[in-house]
C-alpha cells in the first residue's frame, strides 16, 4: 500500500473510533437503572449490612468528612491484574475514574482506546468505581467485573466530593499491587486517549514528576451557587498552589510512595487534582511538568490528529 494511502487509513480508523466513543458517552444516561438491560447478567444480591453502612455514611456526608473515612476496604479488585508485591515491570498502569452507573462509557473505553494501549504498550488497565446504593446496578457491575476483570471498587460513597477517596485509594492499590510501574496514568471516563500520541510524548520520560495540563495562579471559587464552590473554611489562601488538570495526568512511578505518605499527612481537601498535584505534591517535593500535548479543551478529531494532542 503506498504511503499517502496508509496514512489517510489511519486517520479514518482514528476518526471512526472518536466518533464512537464521542456518541456513547454524550448519547448513554450516566444514572440509569442498567439492570433492565438484558445484556446484562445479574449474579449477585446486594449486602445489607453493607447497605446500612452506607446509608450511615450518606447522611454523614460532609464537604470537610474526615480523609480516614472508608478509604482501606475494598468491595471489588480484581486478583489477576497485578499480583500482590509483583515484582513484573509495565509501563503504564492506567486508572479511570467511573460512576458506578457508567457502563457504557466503560464498553466503550474497552472496545477503543483502552485495547489499543494494551496492544500497543506493557499495560495494564483498570476502572475506579466508588459505592452505589442501588442494588441493581451493583449486581450488574458485579457482572462486569466477574466478565472483565478491569474493576477496583472502593467503599466510599459515590460522590464528587469523595474523589480524593478514590485518588487515595489508586495509589494505594498501585503501591501495593503494581510497584514497579513505570507511569501511571489517571484519566476520567469521558476522556479519549490517542495512544500513538501518548506512547510518542511518554517515551524517554522521567519517572520522577507529574505530567499534565498545568495551571498556576487559579484561585478558588467563591460563589456559592457554583458546583466548584470552596468556603474560606475550606481553603483560606487566595490562590492554590500549581497544579494538574484532573481529567488526565500521569504520575510517575517513583513519586507514587513520596506522594501518598505526605496525603496521609495533608488535610483533606475535596478538589482531587487540587489535593494530589497540588497541595501532596508540594509537600512531598514532586515536579509537576506542563505537557504541552495534553489539552484540557473540549475534545475534537481535528486537535487529536492534527495537534497530536493526547487526550
Amino acid at each position: 500500500m503506498q504511503p499517502h494511502r496508509l496514512h489517510y487509513l489511519k486517520i479514518a480508523l482514528v476518526i471512526v473510533n472518536v466518533l464512537m466513543f464521542l456518541w456513547v458517552i454524550t448519547t448513554e444516561r450516566p444514572n440509569s437503572d442498567r439492570s433492565e438491560n438484558p445484556r446484562v447478567l445479574v449474579v449477585s444480591s446486594g449486602n445489607q449490612n453493607e447497605k446500612k453502612r452506607s446509608q450511615e455514611q450518606i447522611k454523614t456526608i460532609a464537604p470537610r468528612d474526615n480523609h480516614e473515612s472508608s478509604t482501606t476496604d475494598y468491595i471489588l479488585y480484581p486478583l489477576s491484574l497485578c499480583r500482590r508485591n509483583s515484582s513484573t515491570q509495565f509501563d503504564y498502569l492506567v486508572m479511570i475514574f467511573s460512576a458506578p452507573g457508567n457502563f457504557d462509557r466503560r464498553n466503550a473505553i474497552r472496545e477503543t482506546w483502552a485495547s489499543e494501549i494494551k496492544e500497543k504498550s506493557n499495560s495494564r488497565t483498570a476502572f475506579l468505581l466508588a459505592k452505589t446504593e442501588n442494588d441493581k446496578v451493583q449486581r450488574a457491575i458485579e457482572s462486569k467485573f466477574y466478565l472483565h476483570a478491569d474493576i477496583i471498587q472502593g467503599t466510599h460513597i459515590d460522590h464528587y466530593r469523595n474523589l480524593t477517596l478514590k485518588t487515595k485509594m489508586m495509589m494505594r492499590w498501585a503501591l501495593k499491587r503494581c510497584p514497579k510501574v513505570s507511569f501511571l496514568i489517571k484519566c476520567d471516563d469521558d476522556t479519549f486517549v490517542n495512544v500513538e500520541n501518548l506512547l510518542k510524548a511518554m517515551k524517554g520520560k522521567r519517572t520522577n514528576a507529574i505530567y499534565g495540563h498545568l495551571f498556576a495562579n487559579s484561585r478558588p471559587y467563591r460563589e456559592p451557587s457554583s458546583k466548584y464552590y470552596v468556603s474560606k473554611e475550606e481553603y483560606n489562601g487566595t490562590e492554590y498552589p500549581p497544579f494538574v488538570a484532573g481529567d488526565f495526568y500521569v504520575l510517575g512511578g517513583s513519586t507514587l510512595r513520596r506522594l501518598y505518605d505526605a496525603s496521609e499527612q495533608e488535610p483533606f481537601f475535596w478538589l482531587e487534582d487540587v489535593f494530589l498535584t497540588g497541595f501532596v505534591a508540594e509537600k512531598a517535593g514532586v515536579n509537576r511538568t506542563h505537557e504541552s500535548s495534553i489539552t484540557d479543551d473540549e475534545f475534537n478529531c481535528v486537535s487529536c490528529i492534527e495537534k497530536n494532542s493526547l487526550s
